[in-house]
């Protein structure tokens, strides 16, 4: 597979126009997403956590987390795109899975262009899974034990309007660790952007100077586990830093600006 090209053939068209004088119709831009690993995902639980007895049990997800977000085109295949999605909480556990990382990372089929409202689909994906080798005992580290998780995402849609091109995502997720599993809407956007809870303070409140696209609605959590990182020093975990995520449905904008 190759990286889809098509921002910089955008730019050429444009700078041709421009040069031409020319006054046309420019032509869509397609699907486009922002092929980062530094995306963040807030997970709203939709079913608690059961066994596949139906029993309760209490394995879940981080309640949000970076994820890496990448669309593939295949001109082999009729250019047909790929879109790939790599969680943190199974990045963190791939040293203890003899298996490839690519089975870490869940692949779906992505539309070739937006829909009537601006999002581009990927409704099917692969498992993404981690079989983690228990750990034994050293020193003064306990053991840990040996762990199965798995992210199973669907009807994902990336939102790919001209003005934030691909910059939000929103779907499901069936989360299973060890037999217990639970099911969440993601509200995912990027890029991952630290900040302080409570703080009025523009940039360290997911405003203006944070990193974020000014125009979305965003809002700081607070950091819980390693999976909830978000680019943030060692200091700044100490000074209780957490990490910003959408405020609403997606898209997540101020003011409906779009």
């Amino acid at each position: 597979m190759t990286k889809n090209i098509i921002k910089t053939a955008l730019v050429v068209v444009s700078a041709g126009s421009l040069l031409a004088g020319c006054d046309f119709e420019q032509p869509e831009a397609g699907c486009i997403v922002q092929d980062a690993g530094n995306w963040y995902a807030k997970y709203d639980q939709v079913e608690a956590p059961k066994l596949a007895d139906g029993s309760a049990c209490t394995a879940v997800p981080p309640v949000a987390e970076r994820i890496g977000v990448y669309k593939f085109v295949n001109p082999d295949a009729g250019n047909a795109t790929t879109l790939t999605i790599r969680p943190a909480g199974l990045a963190s556990l791939g040293a203890r899975d003899a298996a490839p990382p690519s089975q870490q990372t869940a692949i779906g089929s992505l539309a070739t262009d937006p829909d009537a409202e601006q999002f581009c689909g990927a409704p099917t994906f692969s498992v993404a899974s981690v079989n983690a080798a228990a750990v034994p005992a050293t020193g003064t580290q306990p053991a840990i034990p040996a762990t199965t998780v798995s992210y199973e995402f669907s009807n994902i849609r990336v939102y790919s309007a001209p003005a934030t091109p691909g910059t939000q995502l929103t779907g499901e997720l069936k989360y299973t660790k060890d037999g217990c599993t639970s099911t969440y809407i993601v509200r995912a956007m990027w890029p991952a952007a630290p900040c302080l809870p409570g703080s009025t303070e523009a940039d360290l409140s997911c405003g203006q100077g944070s990193g974020l696209n000014p125009d979305f609605a965003a809002e700081c959590i607070p950091r819980t586990g390693p999976a909830m990182n978000c680019d943030l020093t060692a200091q700044m975990i100490a000074d209780g830093y957490g990490c910003c995520i959408p405020s609403k449905a997606i898209p997540s904008f101020r003011d409906a600006a779009k």
